[in-house]
């Protein structure tokens, strides 16, 4: 949309999302989601424009608040805070174009001096500070790359559900649904060439494929699942990587899909239906007496450990802002609770991979460092997995494995 094309009613729609988001702590997927289902007039470009405008504001809320000088208080300053975007965003003078859509009262010249001051060092006010800091003190020199990389849109990988098809023939039948994709790097791995819904075709309906971004995909892959082996994913939530295991596995052996939260679990269910996948038990983790029983019992172990999201910033930026210090603190006591208690399920000989969606190092290798150091009966097998968004394009992922000694 160009700037004469703004209609008031979808940037009312937009400060709406963002007060949602920002007073209320809604997260921004679920806001959009109920905006959408309030605003069923709205066509597709509209919603495009509500979506992408929410998810740019809410990356740049902290440079954008800078420039208002202000957290917003009121339905003004949302839609101010919006007229700063647009401004910004569509490379015009932002005094000039608020100047031209607000009726405001306001003095430019410190509002000038502020964006000025801000055009090349801006990273330092785009993140919480504290998250900044761990930021580069797991990545050093190479920091400015990266969180430029997390304020950008993530591409839009597919895994095709090899269990009902290659995937040629997925990409020839998106192609008839005039969505066009190229191959991505991992075998069963698509890239869309445009952002669109996907979970309306018919490919989807089928059961031909899950949206999972390919750094997701190679944690699976790394695990090495085989057909007729004993697999379990601990902490299995929705199922996005359960699903990718149940394919590798060729629906032969048995997969056990666990986690404490019953809603994802039930998610879970209807995407296992949809995906045609056979040989999985869901098990809800109602305490530890629930995995007691299974110790030393699977082939490999899955444990995708609950973390910051700092590798997913793309997908999900309302959540540095929400995110704070005490909560990686208490994280980071949870995933070793949790690597020492699921650890137990893996048979001698076996393997576990420990996974996280993070970029920090106190999440990743310093955890499993402190694992090994209280666990002797388990060594460490091949070099781990490291995704990177700046160099790979695809989400910020840790993930190593672990055999269990004969």
């Amino acid at each position: 949309m160009t700037p004469k094309e703004f209609h008031p009613v979808l940037v009312r729609g937009i400060s709406i999302c963002l007060k949602d988001i920002f007073e209320e702590g809604f997260y921004s997927d679920k806001v959009l989601e109920r905006t959408f289902r309030n605003n069923r007039k709205w066509g597709g470009r509209d919603r495009r424009f509500v979506a992408e405008t929410v998810y740019s504001i809410t990356r740049w809320w902290g440079l954008l608040c800078y420039f208002l000088e202000k957290i917003p208080e009121n339905q003004n300053d949302y839609l101010f805070l919006w007229g700063i975007y647009e401004g910004w965003q569509n490379k015009q003078d932002v005094s000039e174009f608020l100047f031209k859509n607000f009726s405001l009262d306001f003095k430019f010249e410190r509002f000038k001096r502020r964006i000025e001051e801000k055009k090349e060092n801006y990273l330092d006010v785009a993140f919480p500070q504290w998250l900044y800091e761990r930021f580069e003190a797991s990545h050093g020199r190479n920091t400015s790359q990266l969180l430029i990389s997390l304020n950008q849109a993530a591409p839009v990988y597919l895994r095709t559900n090899r269990l009902k098809i290659d995937r040629n023939s997925l990409q020839k039948l998106l192609q008839n649904e005039k969505i066009p994709t190229q191959f991505g790097s991992l075998e069963d791995s698509l890239i869309l060439e445009s952002r669109q819904n996907v979970f309306t075709t018919q490919a989807f309906k089928a059961g031909f494929f899950e949206v999972q971004d390919q750094g997701s995909q190679r944690v699976s892959i790394l695990l090495d699942p085989k057909p007729g082996e004993r697999i379990a994913d601990m902490c299995a939530g929705a199922g996005g990587k359960t699903l990718h295991l149940a394919a590798l596995m060729n629906n032969k052996g048995s997969l056990l899909a666990a986690d404490v939260s019953e809603r994802k679990l039930s998610e879970l269910k209807k995407r296992s239906r949809r995906a045609g996948v056979s040989n999985l038990r869901i098990q809800p983790i109602t305490n530890s007496k629930s995995t007691k029983r299974l110790a030393h019992s699977f082939d490999g172990v899955l444990i995708d450990a609950p973390c910051s999201g700092s590798g997913v910033l793309r997908r999900n930026p309302d959540t540095k802002w929400k995110l704070s210090e005490d909560d990686l603190i208490r994280l980071k006591v949870l995933q070793l609770d949790i690597l020492n208690s699921y650890s137990k399920l893996v048979r001698p000989g076996g393997r576990l991979v420990y996974a996280t969606c993070s970029l920090l190092d106190e999440e990743n290798s310093a955890q499993i460092e402190r694992f090994l150091s209280d666990n002797g009966d388990f060594r460490v097998e091949g070099d781990s997995l490291r995704t990177d968004p700046a160099k790979d394009n695809e989400d910020g992922f840790f993930a190593q494995k672990l055999r269990r000694n004969t």
